[in-house]
């Protein structure tokens, strides 16, 4: 057998995963969202996570009633990520749902999400 034949049947010993650990970034913080904007280009993927907050005001003359008196959307986070990501994301969620859905029941979906007619990529 030549060297060049030697060389190739040889195998290198397997070497084991390095070790995996999960940290929390110095500024992490808990968010929660009521609602998200987004979209998706060739290059770029981005999520804009909000919640609504009811700012409500007294009406004249009637001690202790209020009502709304608008709805502030205060953005929360926004996230960025490759195409590829942003899809995995996706697959990740509906697996979630379809996990969920199979113990508890069909979860209602929310109203119609609203698309730009110019570039349904872009939102």
């Amino acid at each position: 057998m030549s060297k060049r034949g030697k060389r190739q049947s040889r195998q290198r010993p397997q070497q084991a995963p390095p070790p995996f650990e999960t940290t929390k970034a110095e500024h992490f913080r808990y968010v929660y969202s009521s609602g998200v904007y987004g979209g998706v280009t060739p290059k770029d993927a981005h999520l804009i996570f909000y919640i609504d907050r009811l700012e409500p005001e007294s009406l004249p003359g009637q001690p202790g009633r209020m009502r709304t008196a608008k709805v502030n959307q205060e953005l929360q986070v926004e996230v960025h990520m490759s195409p590829v990501e942003f899809k995995s994301v996706a697959g990740f969620m509906a697996g979630r749902i379809k996990l969920y859905e199979d113990q508890f029941g069909e979860i209602p979906a929310g109203p119609p999400e609203e698309v730009e007619e110019e570039n349904p990529l872009v939102q």
